[in-house]
């Protein structure tokens, strides 16, 4: 068991950097000092091995590389009791296998190939040299193992595919183990083999964290998409929500708004009427607005409608006021055949809406492209859900087409879709458009009955 940690006293929540555990018997306690010097000695470490701008090596970096170098001849004069000068040869090497890691996080190619050839240089020269020179060129370059080849195969390893790091790994201590054995004429030493399999790990360390930086930035990259899509997705949706709730009210406004202009002084009573028309249209395209609004707002299906001041109390629209869609047409000149079979079911309540709106959407179109025909509108109800046809005259040949986007059509699409239902509109038989919606009935088990729910697209 781990040292207990000190208490944190009540009223007081952890510092920062104070991690919060919990005993067998339910006291709050936070690590001791052990651990927060265990974090400095971390952080003091990264700011000393980070690399200044550019990749290049800093001057306290700098400075630590000749402090190595001076402890290291200290430690060989203290090890043989003299102070001889060291051998100028092997000196070069040592710096050379040591001086190109300054390069490893910049140029880590260039610092593998220089630390491999200086200490191919060491290993060659070691037999020859003096002890001073041994002791010396061991502390620096094989004391306990290759360290100067360790770091830049890792370096590199970590900067590269893997493919390339483990073949970086293999040929480094291949060649380390193989020189070791050819320059000192014996068998097969124990310390080659470690020297081939040091290195071998360090490229095995290496690919493992460049892996990790990969999984991280492929986790990144996926979130930014997830986010990205998000946000288009709730653009989209209110995009399609407020174009279902002006489409329609607009365009009766604007049919009642050319009706009253054409009345005013031919019969100032039907004008007066039309206007009160205008009036009535336009305050209910407000109210489902703020209604729209906000449920924008809400966040989930939890929050409190009154927790919102600006959002309306009126209730969202659903199917059943198909009546008051139909009677909105009449008021502007459009005829509208509205039959009716079978026995009404409850929807559910995105099926519900998404009935409304594509009705609403299909009777807005059919008004602005078929002025002055019949809209045929079939409502048949199933023991399996709704089926709505709305049918009207497609414009004769040659005749403009009224504008539009086409973001209406889609949006029937995907709120049928949203609902789990299907929906049709294009051409249909007899020189009419037709737009076909079938959308499920209430499967909950407040339901009497549970029909298997139909998928398949129907056509008249």
């Amino acid at each position: 068991m781990g040292r207990p940690g000190r208490a944190v006293p009540p009223g007081r929540t952890a510092r920062a950097g104070e991690r919060r555990s919990t005993d067998v018997a339910g006291s709050t306690t936070v690590p001791g000092a052990g651990t927060a010097r265990v974090a400095r000695a971390g952080a003091a470490l990264r700011r000393t091995t980070a690399l200044g701008a550019g990749g290049r090596p800093t001057g306290a970096q700098l400075a630590l590389t000749v402090a190595w170098l001076g402890g290291m001849y200290w430690t060989a004069a203290v090890r043989t009791g003299t102070w001889e000068a060291p051998d100028t040869a092997l000196l070069t090497a040592v710096v050379g296998a040591w001086a190109p890691l300054l390069l490893r996080t910049w140029r880590p190619v260039l610092a593998l190939v220089g630390t491999l050839a200086a200490e191919t240089t060491i290993l060659v020269y070691l037999p020859v040299a003096t002890e001073v020179a041994q002791v010396t060129g061991g502390m620096g370059a094989y004391q306990p193992a290759p360290l100067a080849t360790m770091l830049a195969v890792a370096t590199l390893a970590g900067r590269v595919p893997a493919r390339v790091g483990w073949t970086a790994g293999l040929v480094a201590g291949t060649w380390l183990g193989s020189i070791g054995y050819l320059t000192n004429s014996r068998s097969w030493y124990l310390a080659d083999l470690v020297v081939f399999y040091v290195v071998v790990t360090a490229a095995a360390a290496g690919v493992w964290r460049s892996g990790r930086r990969e999984r991280a930035r492929r986790l990144a990259a996926e979130r930014e998409e997830r986010t990205q899509r998000a946000v288009l997705d709730e653009r989209l949706r209110i995009a399609r929500e407020l174009h279902d709730v002006l489409a329609h009210n607009l365009t009766l406004v604007n049919a009642q708004a050319g009706v009253a202009r054409y009345l005013m002084r031919t019969d100032p009573v039907a004008a007066e009427r039309a206007l009160g028309d205008i009036a009535q249209h336009t305050g209910r395209a407000i109210d489902e607005l703020r209604s729209t609004i906000g449920l924008l707002r809400r966040r989930d299906e939890d929050d409190d409608p009154a927790s919102d001041p600006n959002a309306s109390l009126a209730p969202v629209p659903g199917f059943g006021a198909l009546d008051d869609l139909v009677a909105g047409l009449a008021s502007v000149g459009v005829q509208v055949d509205l039959t009716r079979t079978g026995t009404p079911v409850p929807l559910a309540q995105h099926a519900d809406l998404a009935a409304y709106r594509i009705a609403q959407e299909a009777l807005t179109n059919a008004s602005k492209h078929a002025a002055g025909s019949v809209v045929q509108v079939a409502v048949g109800w199933t023991s399996a859900g709704l089926r709505l046809r709305v049918t009207n005259p497609l414009p004769p040949a040659g005749h403009p087409a009224a504008p539009g986007t086409g973001n209406g059509l889609i949006g029937m699409h995907e709120r049928a879709a949203a609902a789990g239902g299907t929906l049709r509109a294009g051409p249909g038989p007899g020189d009419l458009f037709e737009v076909v919606a079938v959308l499920p009935a209430d499967l909950s088990p407040a339901t009497p009955t549970t029909p298997a729910r139909t998928t398949g697209d129907q056509t008249a």
